[in-house]
Parts: structure tokens; sequence; C-alpha cells
């Protein structure tokens, strides 16, 4: 018995040993295995080379159907950044300049695990906002000048954003608000914006709905000052009631920040006085704007505005009160002939002042955003 168990022994060993070797091949095989693995993987990156990535990517794509390249905004990056890290929040859409910026916005989800970005990424993306007509066609604005570009992980998904310096707005026929800008604009003097405006004609379009709105007529005066070497914004205005607004802003050298309504006959008339005594007064449409959030929307026209901060708009209102209630004094009180002689001086003093008309207020301003 002990020399069968013997033989046995040696051979179960052998057997072993046999075993151990393959066992050992087996692990090297797998070992390499992995290891090539390892080497077909991607190199993970960080969000914000990704960000880079879908820059330079989209800037070729537009140079490859001749378009300008795009420059890096560090603000509308911002803007993109916090629009992805909020999960495309409908309500940081609503509370930031993004309602009014054209900007793509997606999102990939991962079933097997944490989001993993590599080199590829950048490509991949880009490529498929490509393909979708929609996203394709905000890569490929020819207005556009600037960009930016946010990334964030959240949870299983990964959020991309681009924001382009282009508005997100449309004209009265449906068709993209088009703003044409000039690199060698600049501001300029709030007598040459002044003088630029009432030669123009853009207040003398009508305002019909559906076809040719404020938008319009913003966009026109835009390009027009524009293509005349002044720099020049284009300004939307939103009401606490009705629909929003559209105007145009000049930063000039001597007076500051200026609002300009041309918006023209249809959209709305003005109040005419009772001292024009019958005559048939042709109103001027061209008009500087009193714009404070959470005040009246004003109006003055323009040869009228001496002054441009809301104080002076106030003062005015309550000047063409004063006007019209002497003018009714004047038509249907009892006065004695020195009374009403007095009382003339003033209505003629007021008139000269203010003109024969007025324009109402629009409606209590909630939000305004200026597009340079």
């Amino acid at each position: 018995m002990p020399g069968d168990w013997g033989i046995q022994g040696a051979d179960i060993i052998k057997i072993m040993n046999k075993r151990a070797i393959l066992l050992i091949s087996s692990l090297q095989i797998i070992v390499f295995g992995l290891v090539l693995s390892a080497a077909c993987i991607a190199p993970a990156v960080t969000a914000t080379e990704v960000e880079d990535g879908i820059y330079s990517q989209v800037n070729k794509l537009r140079q490859d159907t001749g378009l300008t390249v795009l420059a890096r905004d560090p603000d509308l990056d911002g803007l993109a950044r916090q629009f992805s890290a909020s999960e495309l929040s409908k309500g940081v859409e609503e509370a930031t300049e993004l309602h009014y910026l054209l900007h793509n916005s997606w999102w990939v989800s991962y079933t097997g695990g944490s989001p993993r970005l590599v080199e590829g990424t950048a490509q991949e993306q880009t490529e498929y906002c490509f393909d979708n007509s929609d996203l394709g066609e905000a890569m490929l604005r020819s207005e556009a000048r600037a960009t930016g570009v946010g990334v964030a992980v959240v949870g299983n998904k990964v959020y991309y954003t681009q924001v382009f310096d282009v508005l997100n707005g449309a004209s009265g026929n449906g068709e993209p608000v088009r703003l044409s800008e000039n690199a060698q604009a600049s501001d300029v003097s709030w007598q040459q914006v002044k003088e630029f405006v009432m030669n123009d004609d853009t207040n003398a379009h009508l305002y019909i709905t559906d076809s040719f709105v404020c938008a319009d007529f913003a966009a026109l005066l835009h390009n027009r000052a524009e293509a005349a070497g002044i720099k020049t914004a284009y300004v939307s205005i939103e009401f606490a009631e009705g629909p929003a607004h559209a105007l145009n802003a000049f930063n000039t050298t001597d007076r500051g920040l200026v609002y300009v309504d041309c918006t023209g006959p249809g959209f709305q008339s003005p109040t005419f006085g009772d001292g024009s005594g019958g005559q048939a007064i042709y109103a001027e449409y061209d008009k500087v704007a009193y714009v404070v959030v959470g005040r009246a929307y004003g109006l003055i026209t323009l040869d009228k505005a001496t002054s441009f901060n809301y104080g002076f708009y106030e003062q005015w209102m309550r000047q063409w009160d004063d006007y019209e209630a002497k003018v009714d004094l004047y038509n249907h009180g009892s006065l004695t002939y020195k009374e009403r002689q007095v009382l003339r001086n003033q209505i003629e003093v007021l008139r000269a002042i203010l003109g024969d008309y007025c324009w109402e207020p629009l409606g209590i301003v909630t939000s305004v955003n200026v597009h340079w």
C-alpha cells in the first residue's frame, strides 16, 4: 500500500505541476490581453479640454464652408457652463441672456457607469450637431462672430452647450433677425447719432403685423448705423404684460447710453394736444426711449429730448399733464380776459418745450437685454 500511494502521489504532483504551468500561462495571456486592451482605450480628458475641442472643431467646419472663424468669448463660456451645470434648466434659460441668444444644447446619457470624456469626444459631439439640421444651422450662422462652450458631467449624463452671439429672435415674417456688424464702427457723439437717425428713413416704414414689426425696425436701424460706422446695439425689452419690444441703443461719447426707438406708424399713435387748433400735424416717429426696469417704458420725440435720465422723462410727463390741463381750462373755463391772456402765454411756453404731441408709455419694463 505505501508503494502504491507513493506512485500515485508522484503522479498527482506531476499533474498539479502541469495544471500550475497551464494556469500561469493562462494568467500571462489574460494580463497581456488587459495590457493590449488598456492601450486601445483613449486616455481620459477634462471637460475644459472637450470644450476647447468643440470650439476648434466648429471653427474648422465653418472654415470648410467659407465662413469666418468664431472668437472665444469668456462671458459666453460662463453662460454655456452655467446652463450645462443646471442640466439645461428652463429657469436658468429664462433668467439669463440665453433666452434671447442663439444656442445649441444637448445631453448624452451613459448607462454603463460614470461618463468618460476621451480625446474623441469633442469631434464626436461636433459631428452629432453638424448632422442635426437645427443644431447644424446654428453652428453655421453667417452673422455669428463669437461663441462660448460649456460641458458639465452630472450623474450619468454629460451636458453640452454652445452659445453664439446671435439673437434668437424672429422678424415679422418669421425669419431670424439678421444683424450686420462693422468691425470699424465706433462710438460717436450724441449730435452725430441724432443727425444720423433724423436723416435715416427707418421710421417711415409701416409697422405691419406678421410682416414688418419692431424687431425689423431695430435690425434695420442697427445695420444702417453700423454700415455708417456708428456702433449700435439691438435691444430687447420685456414688459410685465403684453409682447416684448425691440429698439436700439448708442453708447455716445458725450452723453453716455441713449436708447432710440424708431418704430414707425401702425404700432403706436401719438397723443395730440388740444392746442393744435384742429390743424393736421405731422408726427415724427424717431424717439428717445427711457428704459428702467420696474418703471414705465417712456418715449419723447427725438428733437425734444434734451436729457436722457428717467427723471427728465417724469418731469416731461408732468409738464404735459399741466399743458393739457391749462388748454382745457383755456377752452372751457370761466376766465377774465386778463386771466385768459396770462394762461395763453403759459400754454405757448409749454407748447414750445413739449411740441404738439406726446407718446404714451408702453408698459412696465421687467428686463432689458442689450446686444452689441
